[in-house]
């Protein structure tokens, strides 16, 4: 989840760039014959790429074709999971046919190995979602392109009159946005689902604006704010079933 509100930072469409993401993973889960310490990271990093080629379009939209990146992203949404549904029903489908639910269950060494069976969090995937953290908030108050990334924000214009390159800049930023929505959409078939679904991610990528939005654009609260949403989310039903307490 934070890894995927991080990226919401910067990004419209973190749903379809998870979306693409997932399905870029999934190929490699089923079609890859590959050791498990080898096959996880090259199905995340199939996953990164995924999310990567999905936010250039949505860069290309904006900067060649003055789509606004909110249309643009979202239209694309719609489209990532109608690939996603294609290969599901499709080329993907279990070997008995007829289902547009889910691919079959992915190979064992294909999934995201946990810390135990009584804390079903993967490690690698934490790793990766701490380094990003810090590394996108390095970026953001400590780099020339975190400056230049937040005058573009403020005002385009402005920042492209003082010899920024704000096409160059937006694109990087949506590049590195869904890279981060990849890497979350692989961690949904690798290991929420072990199998590729419809709406994979769940709803995940629009939560991650309203996160965005309740923390101000600012990185350091994301990490808090999302844990905290994140509880409530996952916390509430049980809360419902096991002290009858309404949600």
């Amino acid at each position: 989840l934070i890894i995927t509100f991080t990226a919401g930072l910067w990004n419209i469409g973190v749903e379809g760039q998870m979306m693409v993401g997932a399905v870029a993973a999934s190929w490699g889960a089923q079609f890859l014959p590959l050791p498990q310490s080898v096959l996880v990271p090259v199905c995340i990093a199939l996953g990164a790429l995924g999310g990567t080629g999905w936010a250039i379009l949505v860069g290309i939209l904006k900067t060649r074709f003055g789509v606004n990146e909110i249309f643009g992203g979202v239209a694309l949404n719609a489209i990532a999971n109608t690939v996603a549904i294609y290969f599901i029903s499709g080329p993907w489908q279990p070997p008995e046919g007829g289902s547009a639910q889910s691919t079959p269950p992915f190979p064992t060494n294909a999934w995201l190995p946990v810390i135990s069976d009584t804390f079903p969090v993967s490690l690698l995937m934490l790793a990766v979602t701490i380094a990003a953290v810090f590394a996108i908030v390095f970026a953001l108050r400590g780099t020339r392109f975190g400056l230049e990334l937040k005058a573009t924000g403020k005002n385009a214009k402005s920042t492209r009159l003082m010899g920024v390159p704000v096409t160059r800049t937006a694109i990087l930023a949506l590049m590195i946005c869904g890279a981060l929505a990849g890497i979350g959409g692989s961690h949904r078939v690798l290991h929420t689902y072990h199998a590729l679904r419809p709406l994979v991610s769940g709803g995940i990528g629009f939560y991650a604006l309203l996160v965005a939005l309740l923390v101000g654009f600012r990185s350091v609260p994301v990490a808090l704010v999302t844990f905290a949403l994140a509880a409530v989310l996952a916390g509430s039903t049980r809360v419902s079933v096991l002290l009858g307490i309404d949600p």
